[in-house]
């Protein structure tokens, strides 16, 4: 029988290759965390509440957003598989959120405390270096992808977005895409339309 049955093979991965984690070890961080099923349009954080509680998603999609002075939902990124969920900043200050992370999908989240956390990191120093690490890659991503984004257009943020995450079509609404690209669903959708006819003449 497998031992990890049940828990997505990319978190097993990285564990092992990213973490340098051995099996053994694996078994004993995951027994920190706690599994819970987040429903669609579930909410995993609201904005002004303090994160308790953070996340490796196990199975499933969120959006993380906020809402600006006009009531318009600004989508800051999408997590999938394997991905990291919660406020770190909140976590770690104790100060309310800003953001909202909404299910879009049924989905599973391996959850840990405040409390489980730092007694994980303290009995396994291989955890919150491999921890630090991953929440430190996450925060430059969004950093980077902010900043490229600045510099460029619809259509290379929507080519660049497919490159990167192919699924992520088949699984966030439309709507939800043109508010990450910064764009109203009408334009994305004469974007796509654009390219598609481009696409069949080459």
């Amino acid at each position: 029988m497998n031992q990890f049955e049940g828990i997505h093979p990319e978190i097993i991965n990285k564990l092992r290759t990213s973490g340098n984690f051995t099996d053994e070890e694996i078994i004993e961080a995951l027994s920190y965390f706690e599994k819970r099923t987040v429903r669609r349009k579930e909410f995993f954080l609201r904005a002004g509440d303090i994160c308790r509680t953070k996340g490796y998603i196990n199975k499933g999609c969120f959006k993380r957003y906020t809402i600006d002075d006009h009531g318009k939902e600004i989508i800051i990124n999408f997590a999938f598989e394997e991905w990291m969920i919660g406020d770190l900043e909140s976590f770690n200050t104790h100060q309310p959120t800003i953001y909202f992370v909404q299910a879009l999908e049924d989905s599973e989240v391996l959850c840990i405390s405040e409390e489980n956390h730092l007694t994980l990191c303290e009995v396994m120093p291989k955890y919150h270096a491999f921890h630090k690490r991953k929440a430190e890659s996450s925060h430059y991503a969004t950093l980077k992808r902010l900043t490229s984004f600045q510099s460029k257009t619809p259509e290379e943020k929507y080519l660049s977005l497919i490159q990167k995450y192919p699924q992520l079509f088949q699984r966030v609404p439309l709507h939800y895409i043109a508010s990450y690209l910064g764009i109203e669903p009408e334009s994305l959708s004469r974007l796509r339309k654009r390219l598609c006819k481009k696409e069949k003449k080459s």
